[in-house]
């Protein structure tokens, strides 16, 4: 009796370990994802404001500026939709599912993450062969592998997955709800900075 009281403590400690752990890889990468959000579009107004100084006081325009933008937007737009996912501020009908009880909630909330985790790996899937096939094609501007630009498909999916298995495996314990169940509106708004 003893022996299996310990080795239940044991699995207890190991998952909540793994839970604790899976948790730092998260905020890890949503940071990484914040402040490269940030760089991107601090360099995409940088340039823009180039390329008005160029074009209008030196009147010779800068060839490359308007592809760097848009390529920049490109990943920080994927970048942002993982962060704002992590942060629960993506749009969500929830008329029917709020009628429903506590306990049924929760288990159409489960099974929205087990769907959305599997289309955000197809995504990734195809993301990852779509870059790969546009590698071998050049930009028009900035002569770089059009992969690159596309890559940010796959790695914008890839980290929305990790916050999306996080948030189950936090959540899956948890008898008294998800967290993002738990979060009202006016919370998401404050811990957004709106």
């Amino acid at each position: 009796m003893k022996r299996d009281l310990e080795k239940t403590s044991l699995i207890k400690l190991w998952v909540q370990n793994r839970e604790e752990m899976f948790s730092k890889i998260s905020d890890t990468f949503n940071k990484s994802a914040e402040w490269s959000c940030l760089v991107l579009m601090v360099a995409m107004t940088v340039v823009t404001f180039a390329q008005v100084f160029f074009r209008f006081v030196i009147v010779h325009s800068l060839p490359w500026s308007e592809e760097f933008s848009r390529y920049a937007l490109v990943w920080a737009s994927f970048l942002g939709a993982s962060i704002a996912l992590k942060r629960g501020l993506h749009i969500g009908v929830e008329a029917f599912v709020s009628k429903l009880p506590k306990e049924k909630r929760r288990l159409i909330y489960l099974m929205t993450l087990v769907v959305m985790i599997i289309f955000l790996f197809v995504v990734i899937i195809k993301g990852f062969q779509m870059a790969s096939f546009n590698m071998r094609q050049s930009s028009p501007a900035m002569r770089i592998p059009m992969g690159f630009p596309y890559l940010a498909i796959p790695v914008g999916s890839f980290v929305m997955a990790l916050h999306l298995l996080n948030e189950m495996i936090g959540g899956w314990r948890r008898k008294e709800g998800l967290i993002a169940l738990e979060k009202d509106e006016e919370k998401k708004r404050l811990e957004a900075g709106f």
